[in-house]
């Protein structure tokens, strides 16, 4: 059987436009907070016996941080791969460090036996690994996430068509996949890859007329393509598998918390800044992290009702 191996990707470029729904005063606190997401998720995939590996460009600066320092000589030590990058990507361009997710996607081609599963750093396994995925590692069939229902309701179908059309030269469906989750074989990935690179001309060409920049818009218009080409890819998100969640305001259509806490894994794109916090706490079970979770997004939400109260006493004396 395939060993099934977690990956995600701290690239790291001062100067550059790197933080994704973060917002932070130094480039020091903004990689402290991306490097206690990896120990977070590294943590709670141990708890169900999964390996991860951090990906980076620079291991001795990720080696260097406290928490991981202090962790070094644990059982749920951070392990920290550093893999050469290759992607052009031109300065100034925002979300700069997303687009390197293609060469950690290029590493994760190279592996042979061995099923692969690619992770944004803010996501955290929540539950057991799932019968279905078991199932889909052991047939060897590769996942997605579409996120197309939280998308298009923000942007409208016929943004995301002209723009996956424009990527791929090709009369797109406009489906969207989320780039916090890939998995497959060494083959799945050397076929994905070779489709981005193919890609990724007409991306920067165009990127400017496009309403995402990112890894998102190239990897969707290579995966509709390989699905035309006859690739059965599995969606992670109708099956439980991941969820992405978001805990402040939408332009979509948004599925109760309740929902998301049954996933394996869970998606918390706006709460960077929280599991980093939480990944200075103990915690020994999945459901200690959840409870941690919750405990703060409470704190938050009364801080926030507080905040609203002395704003409407405040305009009621002006007025």
């Amino acid at each position: 059987m395939m060993d099934t191996r977690f990956f995600g990707l701290l690239h790291l470029s001062d100067g550059e436009k790197s933080a994704m729904n973060l917002s932070t005063k130094t480039f020091s606190e903004q990689v402290s907070i991306y490097i206690n997401n990896a120990i977070v998720l590294s943590k709670t995939l141990a708890l169900q016996g999964k390996k991860f590996t951090l990906l980076t460009n620079n291991k001795k600066l990720v080696d260097s941080y406290p928490l991981v320092q202090q962790r070094k000589n644990s059982p749920d030590a951070l392990d920290i791969l550093e893999i050469p990058f290759m992607t052009s990507v031109p300065s100034g361009i925002k979300f700069y460090s997303a687009h390197f997710k293609f060469d950690a996607l290029r590493y994760l081609a190279s592996l042979s036996n061995c099923y692969s599963v690619f992770c944004d750093l803010d996501v955290v396994c929540i539950n057991k690994f799932p019968q279905c995925l078991q199932h889909l590692v052991e047939a060897g069939i590769p996942i997605s996430y579409d996120i197309s229902d939280q998308v298009i309701p923000a942007y409208g179908h016929d943004v995301i068509i002209r723009d996956l059309t424009t990527i791929g030269k090709i009369k797109s469906e406009g489906r969207w996949s989320g780039g916090e989750f890939l998995a497959g074989t060494a083959a799945f990935f050397h076929s994905l890859v070779m489709e981005i690179d193919r890609l990724y001309g007409n991306y920067i060409t165009n990127v400017e007329t496009l309403h995402h920049v990112g890894d998102e818009a190239v990897t969707s218009a290579a995966i509709e393509s390989l699905r035309r080409s006859g690739l059965y890819i599995a969606d992670a998100g109708t099956l439980g598998i991941i969820g992405r969640y978001w805990s402040i305001r939408v332009l979509h259509p948004q599925k109760s918390f309740a929902y998301y806490k049954s996933c394996f894994l869970l998606h918390l794109p706006s709460d960077k800044k929280l599991i980093s916090d939480i990944a200075e706490q103990d915690f020994d079970q999945l459901t200690s992290f959840l409870g941690l979770y919750r405990k703060k997004m409470r704190a938050i939400s009364m801080m926030n009702l507080r905040r609203l109260a002395l704003a409407v006493a405040q305009s009621l004396k002006l007025r």
